[in-house]
């Protein structure tokens, strides 16, 4: 194509990873014609929990990439661990669509594999396309210009989807890269591959240890006996991650001694890569002939190990709705909001799970309490809120939530005024998230108790080339115009998928 020529096809897709692929696959098995554009050159890491638990490995299998994956030779996972102490959680996995094991696949050689199926699903994925802006006309998004070594070129499109991350252009080219509902993160994120010392007796688990105010999860089913560790740290850890990396995983180490015994004698570590900018929040993911799936639309704390299902089922969700209407733009619109209130009533409760996850504090004799509740059965319980099996404030219920409490205040030697206050505290925060999931309207900003102030998203690459009007339900952020850029991630592009 000469350099400033301009294609026609259905539905163009900024972004080829999680969510990206996954709405392009449904597209063009409906015979759409689709292009997807991403600035990347794949295979390419990404920032990444890496995890897929059942309820997300189905999402490999709907757009046919499960095969190939599985191909790789990654340890299917069929349980669940915790470990605090002296107090251990262990269950399987509910299955999904068949599938009873979760899988952790370094993003190098997942997204690759993703590429693929969009291809062989009749998806055209062009590499190393930097998209520059978003085409309008008369106020609806029209598709988008874009460079290559070659040259610059334009798509039009009667739909145009952003699936490029935390950082997207879209979003910004749409004027919703600020959150109408947004959280600080007290988390941040380290982590590297290394040889499990236990080389083929690793058990078929995913791990959480949990010390001092530290998370970590060691993920033991990647492909050739390799194993991820991820330290969900406080966030103000990670600059001694960059000053001292090897200096800081030792004090990990040292802080667990269950998780010193299970990874402290592992060979073969990789670089460690870390982020601290880990804000969680909401985007606007829908209007005039444009949406934002993934992380460019709706992210939160990788502690929920939910980002990569999220990406894959909504990106699928959103590749049907638009194929059964983009014909017409005005139903087109409808079913593109109807999609996005889905979406955000499929994953308000993690969100708020999210949030208060990230609080990095050591775990209180009340939450031993509450946890403790979850012991002495392999039955899908605790493990369901990272499968999505039920909604968290269905899981972790104000019966539950009793028991706990009892079980604290009956410990010996435990400080009964300080479990109570504990309690008093936490429970705006599960009345806000229960308000907010039963009774808030679509787009909702009305405050929550698990969400904290201070959050940022930094500023968007470069103003929007043209701003559509926004939606009247879209309110002004809490966020400053002029923010301050936001850490960048050390040594990885702005995905967290």
């Amino acid at each position: 194509m000469p350099t400033g020529a301009t294609e026609t096809v259905d539905v163009v897709i900024v972004g080829a990873r999680c969510a990206g692929t996954a709405a392009a696959v449904p597209l063009a098995r409906a015979g759409r014609a689709v292009v997807v554009l991403d600035k990347t050159r794949f295979p390419a890491d990404t920032l990444s929990t890496h995890v897929l638990v059942p309820n997300g490995v189905q999402e490999l299998q709907y757009m046919g990439a499960l095969s190939k994956i599985l191909a790789l030779g990654p340890a299917k996972t069929m349980y669940l661990t915790l470990n605090d102490g002296d107090l251990e959680i262990r269950e399987r996995f509910k299955p999904f669509a068949g599938i009873d094991y979760g899988l952790c696949i370094p993003r190098d050689q997942q997204d690759v594999l993703l590429v693929e199926a969009a291809r062989d699903a009749g998806a055209e994925v062009r590499e190393r396309c930097s998209v520059e802006q978003v085409v309008w006309r008369d106020g609806r998004a029209v598709g988008v210009r874009y460079r290559t070594r070659e040259g610059d070129f334009e798509i039009h499109a009667k739909l145009v989807i952003g699936a490029d991350g935390r950082k997207s252009r879209i979003a910004a080219e749409v004027d919703a890269w600020t959150p109408y509902r947004a959280s600080k993160n007290g988390r941040g994120f380290a982590f590297r591959y290394l040889d499990d010392p236990l080389g083929g007796d690793a058990p078929s688990e995913f791990q959480i240890y949990r010390a001092n105010g530290n998370q970590a999860l060691v993920l033991p089913s990647c492909p050739a006996g390799r194993t991820l560790v991820v330290h969900m740290c406080p966030a103000e850890d990670i600059p001694a991650f960059r000053a001292d990396p090897e200096g800081s995983w030792q004090a990990k180490l040292d802080q667990d001694p269950l998780l010193r015994r299970r990874v402290g004698a592992a060979t073969n570590m990789s670089k460690i890569r870390s982020t601290d900018d880990l804000c969680a929040y909401y985007r606007r993911s829908s209007g005039p002939g444009w949406a934002l799936a993934g992380d460019s639309g709706h992210f939160k704390d990788p502690v929920t190990g939910n980002g990569m299902r999220d990406a894959l089922r909504h990106g699928r969700l959103l590749g049907e709705t638009a194929a059964a209407t983009i014909d017409d733009s005005d139903a087109l619109d409808a079913a593109l909001r109807r999609w996005e209130k889905a979406r955000d009533k499929d994953t308000i409760s993690t969100y708020h799970w999210g949030n208060r996850e990230s609080r990095p504090q050591a775990t209180s004799p009340l939450v031993r309490a509450v946890l403790g509740t979850f012991t002495g059965s392999e039955e899908p319980n605790l493990s369901d809120t990272f499968n999505r099996a039920r909604s968290i404030e269905s899981i972790i219920n104000p019966a539950r939530l009793a028991r706990g409490l009892l079980r604290a205040l009956r410990t010996p030697g435990v400080d009964r005024r300080a479990v109570l206050r504990e309690a008093w505290a936490e429970l705006p925060l599960e009345i806000s998230a229960r308000r907010h999931r039963l009774l808030d309207g679509f787009r909702s900003t009305k405050p929550t108790a698990t969400e904290r102030i201070g959050w940022s998203v930094g500023r968007a690459a470069r103003p929007p080339s043209w701003r559509p009007a926004a939606d009247a339900e879209t309110p002004a952020a809490n966020e400053p115009e002029f923010a301050a850029p936001s850490r960048a991630t050390h040594d990885m592009p702005g995905c967290v998928e």
